[in-house]
């Protein structure tokens, strides 16, 4: 086998390891969460948030309606007990229980809001709770045929190197660094067929005598791009 056969054994070798390490670098970045994954992890920690201050704002209330029945109660015993004889003491605490008595209606007010809120924060949390473990196991899913795919492309680039290690003992040390030159300048590409008298890098005409010298084994080089060319 001819030097170019060789270095185009070993171009499509390479080629399939660029595109299967290329696959590998994307099943590895979609085995992050996506985006919407994210946000629906996002709307639930939201949604416990809001449920958890509301309870909190509820608990608040309900002990500062407590602590306001119980001087209620405290002043009216007091007001009812007879103890009290100067009048304008009486008005006074009659006064006070009056002030307190609205303050009370007016934090019942505010306990019946938190209890709609509650509701509502419970009903969100538990659309938002839905929501990701419908999401969760759609990615989870698609997260075991990734790894899959993963561990099937990184047998197969095993494999490549191994199979690229052995074609290296073939090919000449002079060929071998032109070879590394024309990939870098390339794109990756240095050895190509020609099909139908046409250069398969470049899509151009490939001359007759160039055609023929290269099935004679020759190194030629297309006049268009540079690249080797290989029957």
């Amino acid at each position: 086998m001819s030097q170019v056969q060789q270095l185009y054994q070993l171009q499509q070798i390479d080629t399939e390891i660029q595109e299967k390490k290329h696959r590998l670098g994307e099943v590895l970045r979609a085995q992050k969460e996506t985006a919407v994954l994210l946000a629906a992890r996002k709307r639930l920690e939201t949604a416990v948030a809001d449920l958890q201050s509301w309870q909190k704002q509820r608990q608040d209330l309900d002990l500062e309606r407590q602590t306001l029945k119980n001087k209620i109660k405290s002043a009216e015993q007091r007001l009812y007990s007879g103890k009290v004889k100067n009048p304008k003491e009486l008005a006074d605490l009659q006064s006070s229980i009056e002030s307190m008595g609205r303050q009370r209606s007016a934090l019942e007010d505010e306990i019946l809001e938190a209890m709609i809120m509650i509701e509502d924060a419970e009903t969100e949390k538990g659309a938002a709770e839905q929501s990701l473990q419908m999401l969760q196991a759609d990615w989870e899913q698609s997260q075991a045929a990734l790894k899959i795919e993963q561990n099937e492309l990184a047998l197969r680039v095993h494999a490549l190197m191994g199979q690229r290690k052995t074609r290296l003992g073939t090919i000449t040390s002079q060929s071998l660094t032109e070879y590394d030159a024309l990939r870098k300048k390339k794109h990756g590409l240095a050895v190509v067929k020609i099909k139908n008298n046409t250069c398969t890098g470049c899509q151009l005409n490939v001359s007759a005598q160039k055609e023929k010298e290269a099935r004679e084994g020759k190194k030629v080089y297309c006049a268009s791009c540079g690249r080797i060319l290989a029957i």
